[in-house]
């Protein structure tokens, strides 16, 4: 019978055969930055900068859109502790999904799993509910800037660069009984750890982003962790 340890050996084990077959080594993540969709610029003045955390509350299709961009560009992302998140959501966002690895259950491993993929990813989304303790979440930001990966919590985060909470949105396209919902205005509270305040930033969201291979998506990287 497999056990948990079984499974982890599992999961850095494809980690690090993804990493030798694209040859993401240190030498790659000398850009400050990754890139970043143009309309998010207004949420991230700074860009999407390596070594930190970004904390999303309210939102997975904002979580995903923050990746999208640097995913186009080829950088790898890990999304660890969402097994909601579906491939279609992710592809209509536009992240490329060859370069997507998924740990949906990693369980009581959640720390090492985490900080694997930190090892050897540009991008790492964590989950809401994933077993991690404060403590945990220190190191995994240290290791990230150590690494220069990106942390991006689908939740709160204590000490994040930066937290973006979506505390509403507005709806827009129908006419009066009839057309169809085009787009939303997502409401987002802005806050940055160095700036100290909180900005209200109101933005126009695609309901209809296009996905970025209709006719044949590849299969995500389904990694092991613990069940």
């Amino acid at each position: 019978m497999e056990t948990a340890e079984d499974r982890l050996a599992r999961a850095r084990a494809a980690l690090e055969g993804v990493q030798r077959r694209v040859g993401t080594t240190r030498d790659r993540w000398s850009a400050p930055t990754l890139p970043l969709a143009a309309m998010l610029d207004q949420l991230l003045p700074e860009g999407l900068r390596r070594g930190r955390v970004v904390a999303v509350e309210g939102s997975t299709a904002l979580l995903l859109s923050l990746v999208a961009a640097a995913s186009a560009a080829g950088s790898w992302t890990a999304v660890v502790g969402m097994p909601s998140l579906g491939v279609v959501a992710a592809a209509r966002r536009g992240l490329d999904l060859d370069r997507l690895a998924s740990v949906p259950h990693p369980g009581a491993q959640a720390p090492a799993v985490a900080g694997a993929c930190v090892d050897g990813m540009d991008v790492v989304v964590l989950g809401p509910r994933l077993a991690l303790s404060d403590a945990d979440r220190r190191r995994l930001a240290s290791r990230a800037r150590e690494r220069g990966a990106v942390i991006l919590s689908a939740g709160p985060w204590p000490g994040a660069h930066v937290s973006l909470a979506v505390t509403g949105s507005r709806w827009h396209g129908l006419g009066a009984g009839d057309g169809r919902l085009r787009g939303r205005d997502l409401m987002v509270e802005v806050r940055g750890r160095q700036s100290g305040g909180t900005r209200l930033v109101t933005l126009p969201f695609d309901a209809d982003a296009p996905a970025r291979r209709p006719a044949q998506m590849p299969a995500v990287r389904v990694l092991g962790g613990a069940a």
